[in-house]
């Protein structure tokens, strides 16, 4: 390609192809991209093309979403651990060796349309260790439930202190024993549907909220709700759909 040619195809990846699909969306893919060029009958190869990527986000222009993944957003979302510091603390102290994670529906509370009044922490460890961790919330004063399914999960409340321990999935996306934004979306949308905590339009009246307005790593997201079928396959097939603006078959990872 020569190099009045490259510099016409730099010019329209910024100043057409990527305006046109921030538009559409606050995220976009490398397969939305290579879509909109052929579309038009404009050829870029591969590696050039994800030479200008990088250089748009180097400049700002777009920023980085997660493998293959791209955003008009530029604040990155924040979770706020303070919800669940303490308790991360208090079973430190008490299982020094355990692996475990954490997370509270309190993480989340500002996004959704109607503010949450009472709390559910969830506390997720290896099997073995589930019954031990749960007797000790229980001696400490906490209203514990152990990994409630069936009639167990529909009679499931909030109340004060409220911990539910579930198994830890090996993938569950977490940084220490705090589970991340893209893990916490995908585990809270399960929760929903399992406990009744949000029905399933304030569910994504949040992620619109949460998601739309500051930039989350939406690849790694994507990713974990795939492993998390066949439920985590239906957020997928919603995210794509109606907030990312168009249909996509749930197979697909939008892998570049």
């Amino acid at each position: 390609m020569s190099t009045g040619n490259k510099t016409i195809l730099k010019q329209v990846l910024r100043d057409e192809c990527l305006p046109a699909l921030t538009a559409r969306a606050a995220y976009f893919s490398m397969t939305d991209v290579r879509d909109w060029l052929r579309h038009r009958k404009i050829v870029c190869p591969p590696a050039l093309l994800r030479e200008y990527l990088s250089e748009f986000m180097r400049k700002g222009v777009i920023h980085d979403a997660g493998r293959g993944w791209y955003s008009r957003l530029a604040q990155p979302c924040v979770l706020d651990a303070k919800p669940v510091a303490r308790l991360v603390r208090e079973v430190e102290k008490a299982f020094p060796l355990l692996d475990f994670t954490c997370w509270s529906t309190e993480q989340v509370r500002s996004y959704g349309h109607h503010l949450l009044a009472r709390f559910a922490t969830f506390v997720h460890t290896e099997r073995d260790a589930m019954s031990s961790v749960s007797e000790w919330f229980r001696d400490a004063g906490y209203d514990v439930h152990l990994n409630p399914r069936g009639a167990a999960a529909r009679q499931f409340v909030i109340r004060e202190r409220t911990v539910v321990i579930r198994p830890k999935p090996t993938t569950q996306p977490h940084e220490k024993h705090l589970v991340t934004m893209e893990g916490l979306l995908v585990e809270l949308f399960m929760e929903s549907r399992a406990l009744s905590l949000l029905d399933e339009g304030e569910y994504f009246r949040l992620f619109a909220n949460l998601a739309g307005y500051s930039r989350i790593p939406l690849a790694g997201l994507l990713d974990y709700a795939h492993e998390r079928r066949p439920a985590g396959l239906e957020l997928v097939l919603h995210i794509k759909a109606d907030f990312l603006k168009k249909s996509a078959l749930i197979g697909s990872n939008d892998a570049p």
